[in-house]
């Protein structure tokens, strides 16, 4: 014996699936004037669904349809960054060379009695180092903190050697002149602390990228723009010249 929907005329096996068809399928819903509101919604395409199980069941097909998309934009926006950041590179070599020049007589004319107090410590971080600490100390927590998390994580991680000690030093908060050594003996100064963020958020974003990449469940939760993680990575990546994380750390050093 079948039961006909007196709704929507779907025909159903018994009155048991009728009952659950008027109470849950989206058409009969809406022929019956219901103000459809689903309270289970896939992270990807916003579709709602009432029951959890048509939407567990909607994930295979829409993750197989969105994923590949949703790669190919990240591909994309990486491949732009790098881009953007080769161009600002080959700026800040020429301007660097300029400020240096300009700063180092400077500071041998108005600094050279307050220099004396200044403790310089050797600065030791090679990329390899950086992208090392970075792959065990990254995690989503710190995209989801935005960028005082991304400073804190710098600060404490790159910064700061193994007995606390700070190995760049600010002698200048208002410029954001740093001066650290190198390992040869070279005493540099990073005018604006240029140099030093400009490499740090480069193999930064690129560790970011790729373990949104690899974590689909950290990459659902980007996309949706209602969680804290979506809105900490807006942060991060609209400051594409890497202005706010150079002046926190400035700041923070």
């Amino acid at each position: 014996m079948t039961h006909q929907c007196n709704f929507c005329n779907t025909v159903l096996a018994s009155e048991y699936s009728l009952s659950n068809h008027q109470k849950t399928a989206k058409k009969c819903l809406i022929k019956q004037g219901v103000d459809f509101k689903g309270n289970f919604k896939c992270v990807i395409c916003n579709q709602k669904f009432t029951l959890k199980s048509n939407l567990n069941t909607h994930k295979v097909s829409c993750y197989k349809k969105n994923f590949s998309e949703f790669e190919s934009k990240y591909n994309l926006l990486e491949s732009k960054y790098n881009m953007l950041l080769e161009e600002k590179k080959e700026w800040m070599r020429k301007e660097e060379k300029l400020l240096d020049k300009i700063t180092t007589a400077a500071l041998s004319k108005t600094n050279t009695v307050n220099n004396k107090n200044i403790n310089i410590t050797t600065y030791t971080r090679t990329d390899e180092e950086l992208k090392t600490i970075y792959e065990q100390n990254l995690t989503p927590l710190h995209i989801e903190g935005g960028i005082s998390a991304i400073t804190k994580l710098i600060v404490d991680k790159v910064v700061t050697d193994v007995n606390g000690v700070k190995m760049i030093t600010i002698t200048d908060k208002a410029r954001g002149t740093a001066r650290y050594k190198l390992p040869s003996g070279e005493d540099v100064v990073d005018n604006g602390l240029n140099t030093f963020t400009t490499k740090n958020r480069d193999i930064l974003m690129r560790r970011i990228y790729r373990m949104i990449t690899d974590d689909r469940e950290t990459s659902d939760h980007i996309l949706d723009v209602d969680t804290t993680i979506s809105k900490g990575y807006t942060e991060i990546t609209d400051d594409a010249e890497g202005d706010v994380l150079r002046s926190n750390l400035i700041k923070s050093i």
